[in-house]
């Protein structure tokens, strides 16, 4: 609760209340509160030096006043001020005499008059007449409060500061991570006045000069970071995460015991939930809003802005002595509570007047709406029918209220002591984390032994929690997603130089949670706005707070499928824009409940409904959709037959003038438009909404459009209500009423799917029935948006079997395994109790919500370019934020970076990437937790779009980014045309880590074409006469062809039992041959006997590992790996010859790598056998296929590929778009070889290094070798590799400084290299080699290679030749 200091205040979360009162109270498990730290005898206390202080100050400051009594108003007296009151204080505080600051100091280009410099500490000291949040004529032109905090912002050198007049004492920090000021404020003439110890302590602790010196710790130099202030800030940033995930906890308890004492004390409350007139649900729902509304009273008191500043005093003191929610919460703390109910009915007082048209003047509570507008108006008792906000009628004891205001009022610290939690600053970033924590808990009501409880589950078991995106966003990544999202908007709006001009701005986050991103671009907007009005570039935060008020009324949107986040939406807009005495705004037209992703536009109902839409999912009949499918083509030809072909076309751009909603749009605006002073204003806000919401238009509007979406989701069965089609839609439009069979099920679907049509929803936004330059004709509107935002879903539209059932039937959810659970859900249907057969009913009707979700999002043409493939929520977010924006207005998303990345995305980036749209992409890896409940090694992005008249000629990009603050220096940029030359296939975005790589890879490209290029007109560039396979078998679906059969509880050793035998590594038994199959972790780059699972232990294979095989084993020619399964040779050579591949050598790739592994693209020849599907196959019919094996597995392709693969799955797509040399390269003589051609130079060299045994007899065949395989020689090999991957750096046209540059990105390859021959042996020997065959380019001096014999000369076997 709001601390009991009453000089002290903090603006912009600086320090909490908490942590300051530990600083006071010189709490030793506070870093820095030694005696020694403060540069006090070992033996001193704190407290006592404070002491002596206080006396010696005490006599000052009277003396200082007396002066000050002679002086007239006018006066600023900033001579006396500074020289017989402030610098007095900051010498006994240990500052010594501080230096004046002659001139001005800079920071940003701008000079800033700050009167007093300390070290790295600026200290502006004014007079006791010159106010700090406002310009003084003569004395200063600018705020003193905006100039020091501008200052602060700006300059790398100085990060906290002082800021006095005398009268109030401020300590500044740098802001710049925040919006608006941070300070902690000390009002010194109440604490000198008021003989304040205890506050003064509190300022003695806090501005001694020893909490701004720069800490020495080892023998690093210190920073400006390096101050025990800055490390308070550390601590209580520390202290206040935990802090939060408590309160988490704190306010799911708090709604455990609200709802268990409401059971308890209410039987009517009982009976409602027992009969089913009131479900757990809105029994919950109910219980949060009581929590929302008591949250809003805390923080609301600990501002000081909840009581109306006009009332009369002993009202004030009424309410704060009996009435206020600061009492309640001290009355927590020390009392249990009894089973009375007299807290209850204050606290319903004082709620039901806060929604109250005039309030309650006897208390100084003005009327505020919003959140509390339903209370006043409640019923007087509970009645059979659950009504809304019923709760204010029933009785509850004190100790469920004591308790459950005790679990949110209060945190335990370390030691285990109670802390109240700081409401005056709890914002939009907490109130989400505790909105999502909630999202996972499910509510149950049951009795027990013991009676009525409440309680709220887990939907399922904590590791199976869904570690998505749902999870609230950190600030710091909100922040950083306005700077390229909505500072570009705010830009546009201010170079008119009228601020209003800003409150024209619209701001939509399309899921938007707990509203967190619209609070913090309304602050954006509101700083911004107040810039304008008062000059200041860093305005006072009261001037912030005031236009708060107006952009949240005027700019700010929101979604949200969830009505508690719809709703929760609107507390945190309401929390930060309350302004004392003054009405909350209202924001049910701005803030929606429906799910935004299912709706149509005026284009697509003008279409008619598509085919798609009687695709049969689950549950339908798939003659009856056929025959829809038929009626509806047929009624879609008839009316195209009966408009004109004219008229159908006028119809599908624009609608025609009936369909305008210019007079929705109007009275969208005029309720915008109503002057608002008291609540009387907002309820005729809210009776115009009403009137909106039931007009004729907009109704008969909004039925047309949900019965096409509902087209898509209805049951097509004959047992359902006759389906809708065309000929619905279009009698819908003209006012034709369902028969109410059709009517109830439409209502039923339209409640289920929450349909929401933005243009109905929002008229003012998106007009209709307009015919200029920005009518989107894919839409049929104009208008949208400036500006989407938002941390969307990332979830696979899936059904979850045990979400579904852990509210429902614990038994079923918690089964052993899917087989269990499938068997009890089918019992369901035959069970005796009805209820189990009703549940099964729902199960039924809910396993096909995703499939209906499937079917719109792919069928409904509203998303052409994600609305395909396995679909996942943030992909079509991200384009139905593209659709909802202005055409020169921005997005803002934080999505996977799969986004930039993976093919099922490709359509939709490479559009941006092709229109010129994409203004900047930032990847991070979750390393540092950011998301703390996503899995580390996944990978996000802030992506920002732009409209489609704000082309962006370059587009920022960063990756691998962990921290924010590593954006700047990693930052570099590229043009559409550059990612089109990398990814010319897809359009996807290269994941580079530093500039130096793109303009090596960009360099590459220019010169090297992609493997193969997929032409626009449907033509392939194919020089290599490739295809490609995934693998010869798929490990799951195909294993029941793999032998041992494990299922039978076959081993190999039971085979070789059973007659069959081992012939290298085939097992033969009469006549019929079993092939080895191989997985890609048993090959590397030339080398297809790398491991095998011959002696591998369990604990190997627990971690995908197998034992390597050893230089002896590979030097005997007929060695052969063993894998762990075998297949047929016909079913191996079958698939094959489908592919016309009749060779016996395969060629292919590991499927899984990463970027950050010893290698990432790791290519092998094999002999023909089974390959798995993590092998995928390459089949190269070209007779130079061993030129293109080189090109694979060289070191610069690797670099190549490392700038592209951004997750753990080298796909067909990224292979296709690698740079390799086509044939037609290897025809040329070698460059620094004139008398041996290229291909031959090469062929030798791949011929050595693969044909080390006799199961690659096959390919050295092909290659013209007849004789036995070489002998494996490790310090050979390394030779004939460094000289190939030194001859494909010159292919590749890298020039030296690159070549040195690129092997360093290789670390664990040099730190291999370094543990093994004492150097990066790799490195100097592909450089050597590089610099020779450059010699020999150069006609310096011929080349000569290393190795003797040379190569394709190498020692051979003994043995059989050809």
């Amino acid at each position: 609760m709001r601390s009991a200091y009453l000089a002290v205040d903090v603006a912009g979360s600086l320090i909490p209340q908490d942590v300051l009162s530990r600083i006071a109270a010189a709490d030793r498990d506070l870093p820095g509160m030694r005696s020694e730290d403060y540069h006090l005898a070992a033996a001193e206390r704190l407290g006592d030096a404070a002491s002596r202080r206080w006396e010696y100050l005490l006599g000052a400051y009277r003396a200082f006043r007396e002066r000050m009594d002679k002086l007239p108003e006018s006066d600023p007296a900033t001579s006396v001020t500074r020289d017989r009151w402030l610098l007095i204080l900051l010498n006994e505080f240990g500052f010594g005499r501080v230096p004046f600051n002659r001139g001005s100091i800079s920071a940003g280009e701008k000079e800033f008059p700050v009167s007093h410099l300390w070290r790295s500490v600026p200290m502006h000291l004014l007079g006791w007449n010159t106010p700090l949040d406002r310009g003084t004529t003569g004395v200063a032109k600018r705020a003193p409060q905006s100039m020091l905090q501008e200052f602060l912002n700006l300059s790398d050198d100085h990060l906290w500061g002082v800021l006095s007049n005398g009268r109030q004492l401020r300590i500044l920090r740098d802001s710049t991570a925040l919006v608006g000021s941070a300070y902690v404020e000390f009002d010194l003439e109440v604490i000198f006045d008021g003989e304040l110890y205890s506050e003064f302590v509190l300022l003695y602790t806090l501005l001694h000069a020893s909490r701004f010196e720069l800490i020495a710790g080892d023998d690093s130099t210190p920073t400006y970071a390096d101050c025990w202030l800055e490390k308070w800030r550390a601590f209580a940033a520390e202290t206040g995460l935990r802090a939060r995930d408590q309160l988490r906890d704190g306010v799911k308890e708090a709604l455990e015991a609200l709802g268990t004492g409401f059971l308890i004390a209410n039987p009517k409350l009982r009976e409602q939930l027992s009969s089913g007139r009131l479900s757990r649900e809105e029994l919950h729902h109910e219980l949060l809003r009581l929590v929302y509304q008591l949250i809003f009273i805390f923080v609301a008191e600990d501002r000081g802005a909840l009581l109306d500043p006009d009332a009369q005093q002993d009202a004030k003191d009424r309410y704060a002595d009996y009435f206020s929610s600061r009492r309640l919460r001290r009355l927590a703390v020390r009392r249990s509570g009894d089973r009375h109910g007299d807290l209850w009915k204050t606290a319903v007082m004082v709620i039901k007047a806060l929604g109250a048209d005039d309030g309650l003047p006897e208390l100084g509570l003005p009327g505020l709406g919003g959140l509390f507008f339903r209370t006043a108006g409640a019923s007087q008792s509970l009645t059979d029918e659950p009504l809304p906000d019923q709760l204010l009628w029933c009785d509850l004891p004190n100790e469920a209220l004591l308790t459950a205001v005790r679990t949110m009022s209060t945190v335990r610290a370390k030691d285990g002591r109670p802390r109240d939690v700081d409401y005056q600053h709890l914002g939009a970033e907490e109130l989400g984390s505790i909105y999502e924590s909630l999202l996972e808990l499910v509510p149950y009501a049951e009795s027990n032994g013991m009676g009525p409880r409440f309680e709220l589950r887990e939907k399922v078991s904590g590791n199976d929690r869904k570690l998505t995106g749902s999870y609230y966003t950190p600030s710091s990544l909100i922040e950083s997603l306005l700077d390229t999202a909505l500072d570009p908007v705010i830009d546009e709006h201010a170079r008119s130089g009228v601020a209003d001009d800003l409150l024209k701005i619209t701001v939509c986050d399309p899921a938007c949670g707990s509203g967190h991103f619209l609070v913090a671009a309304a602050r954006r907007i509101a700083k911004r706005y107040t810039a304008m009005v008062t000059g200041e570039d860093e305005p006072v935060p009261s001037a912030v707070r005031e236009a708060m008020r107006k952009v949240v009324a005027k700019c700010i949107y929101g979604v949200d499928i969830n009505p508690l986040a719809a709703e929760l939406a609107k507390v945190s807009l309401w929390i930060e824009s309350l302004e004392p005495g003054k009405p909350l705004a209202f924001l049910d037209a701005h803030v929606k409940v429906g799910n935004a992703l299912l709706g149509t536009t005026p284009r697509l109902v003008a279409a008619g409904i598509p085919d798609g839409a009687f695709k049969p999912i689950e549950g339908d009949d798939k003659s009856v959709a056929s025959e829809l499918k038929k009626q509806n083509a047929w009624e879609v030809q008839r009316a195209s037959r009966e408009s004109g072909q004219a008229r159908r076309a006028e119809q599908e751009a624009l609608f025609d003038e009936s369909a305008s909603n210019e007079k929705l749009a109007e009275q969208a605006r005029a309720l915008a438009a109503t002057p608002v002073s008291s609540v009387a204003d907002v309820r005729e806000q809210e009776r115009r909404f009403q009137e909106l919401e039931n007009s004729d238009d907009l109704r008969r509007a909004r039925l047309a459009a949900d019965a096409w979406c509902a087209a898509f989701v209805w049951r097509k069965h004959a047992e359902a209500p006759e389906a809708i089609t065309t000929a619905t839609v279009r009698g819908l439009e003209a006012g034709a009423p369902l028969v109410p069979g059709r009517a109830e099920e439409l209502r039923r679907l339209t409640e289920q799917y929450r349909f929401f049509h933005w243009h109905l929803e929002f008229p003012d936004v998106f007009r209709m029935g307009g015919s200029g330059p920005d009518l989107n004709p894919d839409t049929g509107w104009e208008g949208g948006f400036t500006c989407i935002l938002g941390n969307p879903p990332w979830e696979k539209v899936e059904f979850k079997e045990r979400e579904f059932f852990a509210p429902r039937n614990k038994k079923i959810a918690t089964a052993k395994n899917a087989a269990a659970r499938k068997k009890a859900i089918t019992e369901l249907a035959t069970s005796e109790e009805e209820v189990d057969r009703q549940l099964h009913a729902e199960f039924l009707r809910e396993l096909r919500t995703p499939s209906a979700l499937t079917s719109f999002l792919k069928s409904s043409a509203r998303y052409p370019l994600t609305g395909m493939g396995r679909l996942n929520t943030y992909a079509v977010f991200a384009e139905a934020g593209r659709i909802l924006i202005s055409p020169t207005g921005r997005i803002g998303m934080v999505l996977p970076t799969g986004i930039a990345t993976d093919a099922t995305t490709q359509f939709f980036f490479g559009n941006l990437v092709a229109t010129n749209t994409l203004a900047s992409l930032y990847d991070f890896e979750n390393e540092e937790k950011l998301f703390s409940n996503v899995h580390h090694s996944f990978r996000f992005c802030l992506l920002t779009g732009a409209g489609k008249r704000s082309p962006q000629e370059r587009i920022n990009l960063a990756f691998r980014l962990r921290k924010i603050a590593h954006i700047d220096n990693r930052q570099f940029t590229l043009t559409p045309d550059e990612i089109n030359l990398i990814n010319p296939n897809t359009g996807t975005c290269p994941v580079f880590e530093h500039q130096r790589n793109a303009d090596i890879t960009l360099g590459i490209y220019r010169r090297v074409p992609v493997l193969r290029q997929e032409h626009s007109s449907g033509e392939r560039g194919d020089p290599w006469n490739l295809s490609f396979m995934q693998g010869v078998f798929n490990m799951a679906s195909d294993s029941d062809l793999f032998r041992p059969n494990a299922g039978e509880g076959e081993t190999l050793e039971s085979m070789l039992a059973d007659g069959w035998g081992l012939e290298g590594n085939s097992l033969i038994r009469d006549g019929e041959r079993l092939l080895p199959l191989y997985e890609a972790k048993m090959v590397h780059h030339f080398d297809h006997r790398f491991s095998t699972y011959l002696n591998a232990t369990q604990a190997e294979l627990n971690v995908g590992t197998l034992p390597r095989s050893s230089p002896e084993q590979k030097s005997d020619p007929t060695y052969s790996v063993l894998p762990q399964y075998w297949v047929p040779e016909k079913a191996v050579a079958s698939r094959l010859a489908a592919k016309s591949w009749h060779k016996g050598w395969l060629l292919g790739w590991r499927k899984i790598s990463r970027s950050a592994n010893i290698r990432t693209f790791i290519c092998s020849l094999l002999p023909v056998a089974g390959a798995g599907d993590s092998f995928l196959l390459a089949l190269a019919r070209h007779d130079m296929a061993a030129m293109l094996y080189a090109n694979l597995a060289s070191l610069v392709l690797d670099f190549v590929a490392r700038q592209k693969v951004a997750g753990t799955n080298i796909t067909f797509n990224y292979v296709t778009q690698l740079a390799v040399l086509p044939p037609a390269s290897y025809e040329q003589q070698c460059p620094w070889q004139l008398e041996s051609r290229l291909d031959h130079w090469v062929r030798v060299r791949v011929l050595e290094l693969s044909y080390t045994a006799y199961g690659m007899e096959s390919f050295a065949r092909d290659m013209g070798d007849k004789r036995a395989p070489f002998v494996w020689e490790e310090e050979r090999r390394a030779l004939l590799r460094a000289e190939l991957d030194a001859a494909f750096f010159h292919l590749y046209g890298v020039s030296r400084d690159d070549v040195d540059y690129i092997i360093d990105t290789f670390p664990i390859v040099k730190r291999k290299d370094e543990a093994t021959y004492g150097e990066y042996r790799t490195k100097r020997l592909i450089l050597e080699i590089y610099d020779a065959m450059q010699d020999a380019v150069d006609g310096r001096k011929p080349y000569q290679t290393l190795l003797d014999p040379p190569p394709g000369h190498g020692p051979r076997h003994e043995g059989r030749d050809a």
